[in-house]
């Protein structure tokens, strides 16, 4: 189960890895999008102004997760860049109605440290839903780097994204990911923007020459029961 903050966020920092994963191992992978994503451009959160263009970024989610193939997404409408202004109750109920619908073994999720205050308490609301007790099911937590937030950070930072995993891709998933991510118009920029198409390949190429590989994505392993 992949667990983000935004609308783009499920391929930002895993879409070719999931792409891999799909197509030669068979996984099945839903996907939760806790908040709506767009009114944060606004001084005030306004989602009849963005009512339009709200339901063309949704539907654009289920284009972009075609190209990935995502059994499912569902989506929520937590203010967006306002995660903050919400109970983190609220939002760990939303986790664990997901967690429970669709019982995965593993949930990806955004790195604690990010920028965006809404990865930060997507994280949260992850960990508290799957806090390890002898019942639970979710045994493994692997976080992800999200460009434009990950990088964003200051460097000295606690909770610095330190990837430890990390998964060999081929063009071909690069190439997913990127037309996946084509599919989002409000949020895909040019280069040298980190959510550009451009950007979304040099660090695929980045992170694995880093790893004697033409191309890979990183991670950093939070938690891991066996």
């Amino acid at each position: 189960m992949i667990v983000v903050a935004h609308p783009d966020d499920e391929l930002l920092g895993l879409g070719a890895t999931m792409h891999k994963l799909i197509k030669e191992q068979g996984v099945v992978a839903h996907v939760v999008i806790l908040g709506e994503g767009i009114t944060s451009r606004s001084d005030t959160r306004d989602t009849e102004k963005w009512k339009q263009v709200l339901e063309e970024h949704h539907a654009n989610m289920n284009a972009a997760g075609s190209h990935i193939g995502y059994k499912s997404i569902h989506s929520y409408n937590f203010s967006d860049n306002r995660f903050d202004s919400h109970a983190l109750l609220d939002i760990v109920k939303v986790v664990e109605k997901e967690k429970e619908d669709f019982q995965p073994d593993i949930i990806f999720t955004h790195n604690a440290g990010d920028l965006n205050v809404d990865h930060r308490y997507t994280f949260q609301a992850v960990m508290t839903a799957t806090r390890p007790m002898q019942e639970e099911k979710v045994k493994t937590i692997i976080c992800f780097e999200t460009n434009s937030a990950t990088e964003w950070q200051y460097s000295q930072h606690p909770e610095q994204f330190r990837p430890n995993l990390y998964v060999e891709v081929s063009e071909e998933d690069v190439q997913a990911k990127c037309d996946a991510m084509s599919e989002y118009k409000f949020e895909t920029r040019e280069y040298p923007h980190p959510r550009s198409l451009k950007a979304l390949k040099v660090l695929a190429e980045y992170r694995g020459y880093s790893m004697g590989y033409e191309l890979a994505e990183a991670f950093e392993i939070k938690r891991m029961r066996i």
